[in-house]
């Protein structure tokens, strides 16, 4: 064979290496299937595991089903190795398939592979707010800024009447510290 002839093999065969020598993905797990939106966002966190090759580095690219521009990521030695985190905003619900694949990132060429995952994303939890104004037993309220969203804790106070009492002459409603009555109108009295 004539040497510019074993040179251009040569040159064919490294040009398309780097493919043949990169990490495989095999799997993408979300750290939850089910997500509430709190304000509006949920945040999910991705684990991307996959066999690698210490040798070399590959692109990589994670498409969230949103609409959203995909998240690129070098693998390598320089960004990290297989097994990798991410995390992502949903901004809205929905059920999202996600999607990690190998494609090229600026001149690196892509990871062999690919894995998907579907993530469902629900509407913020109202139910423990309802559970705690129905759970204050007859004649007492939730108490304003009482409820915890984090813990779902609460406090109830007494429920003051719809309608204030009808006091008499010379006397006026009042309701203060959880107690309801009626104070004398006079000379320093309000």
């Amino acid at each position: 064979m004539k040497r510019s002839s074993l040179f251009a093999l040569s040159a064919l065969t490294l040009a398309f290496a780097p493919a043949a020598w990169a990490d495989t993905i095999t799997t993408i797990t979300p750290h939850s299937n089910r997500v509430a939106l709190e304000n509006g966002q949920a945040n999910v966190r991705f684990t991307v595991s996959g066999q690698g090759n210490e040798g070399s580095d590959c692109g990589m690219w994670i498409e969230y089903g949103d609409k959203g521009s995909p998240d690129t990521r070098i693998i390598g030695r320089n960004e990290g190795y297989l097994p990798r985190d991410f995390d992502h905003i949903f901004s809205a619900p929905g059920q999202y398939t996600v999607t990690a694949k190998g494609q090229r990132v600026k001149t690196t060429f892509g990871c062999s592979g690919s894995s998907s995952t579907v993530v469902t994303v629900v509407e913020e939890r109202q139910n423990r707010r309802r559970a705690s104004v129905q759970s204050c037993p007859e004649g007492w309220q939730l108490r304003d800024g009482s409820y915890n969203r984090e813990t779902g804790a609460f406090t109830c106070t007494p429920a003051y009447p719809a309608q204030e009492m009808d006091c008499g002459p010379g006397l006026r409603y009042f309701e203060s510290d959880n107690l309801i009555g009626c104070r004398s109108v006079g000379r320093g009295r309000n």
